[in-house]
């Protein structure tokens, strides 16, 4: 399972083009780094505009229209987040996670993403789960990871997704579904998630939560390969060599071991 989560792709896009995230401004600038005012913004952000505050820290953070400072990032989020900006509280909990800007301190960055995670941030409610999941910060706790993980699923989270099927198959914090974890991963490896792709697989292989299916698990793999994920390239090359789903083919067999040992070294 995946340790940790790195920002979205979504959040950034929208940090990019002005649009917002469950009614939370999250654009820095409207155009350009270039055009970014930032005694305009540093003028918001020192009257107590909380929007202010988290773009003067995401200017900081990135280096848009000032020095990169990881610090004063830091410092910037954490005054937005005291003034309840959802996205600052889940911007200072990673910084308090990942030791970025401030000394690392677990139960600060649970306390912040939980924050984040009650406003509806999706983000901070896997993270959320991760912390219950793994007892970072708070007493670990699978069933109240498996709360926060639904949530953050529901919201096309695709990690979260990931970790829900995993739970469900597992049954670590719920009641074990073999068909519902196939629903989750399925949904999550549909976004890119390669472990997602190889669970999937392997319970297409095995006939977990459905009928034995080679040729949707051999789809699986390939495109968890495409993907350099190691797991899928050497199960392919199981199944290559042993030639009992498959056509026996030594060659591809050697293919996707050589192709695994790569990402291995990566």
């Amino acid at each position: 399972m995946k340790m940790e989560k790195k920002t979205t792709i979504l959040l950034l896009f929208c940090a990019l083009c002005g649009l917002k995230v469950l009614g939370q401004p999250v654009s820095v600038y409207p155009g350009a780094a270039k055009s970014v005012n930032v005694r305009q913004l540093l003028t918001l952000a020192e009257r107590g505009d909380t929007a202010a505050q988290y773009r003067m820290g995401y200017c900081y953070d990135r280096g848009w229209g000032v020095a990169k400072d990881v610090r004063i990032a830091a410092q910037w989020y954490l005054a937005a987040a005291r003034g309840g900006h959802a996205l600052a509280q889940w911007s200072v909990a990673d910084c308090y996670a990942r030791g970025d800007g401030m000394e690392r301190n677990d139960s600060l960055a649970a306390r912040w993403y939980l924050s984040a995670a009650r406003q509806g941030v999706s983000s901070a409610q896997y993270s959320v789960g991760l912390c219950y999941l793994y007892g970072r910060g708070v007493e670990r706790d699978a069933t109240e990871a498996v709360k926060w993980f639904r949530q953050a699923a529901a919201q096309e989270d695709a990690e979260a997704q990931y970790n829900l099927a995993w739970c469900l198959e597992s049954g670590t914090g719920v009641t074990a579904d073999a068909k519902k974890a196939l629903f989750w991963y399925e949904e999550s490896a549909r976004k890119g998630v390669p472990e997602a792709m190889y669970n999937l697989a392997h319970c297409a292989l095995e006939g977990k939560g459905m009928d034995r299916d080679v040729k949707r698990a051999l789809f699986w793999l390939e495109e968890g390969a495409k993907r350099k994920d190691r797991r899928s390239l050497l199960m392919l090359a199981q199944l290559y060599e042993e030639g009992e789903v498959v056509k026996r083919d030594v060659r591809k067999s050697e293919k996707y071991r050589r192709r695994a040992e790569r990402a291995a070294s990566r």
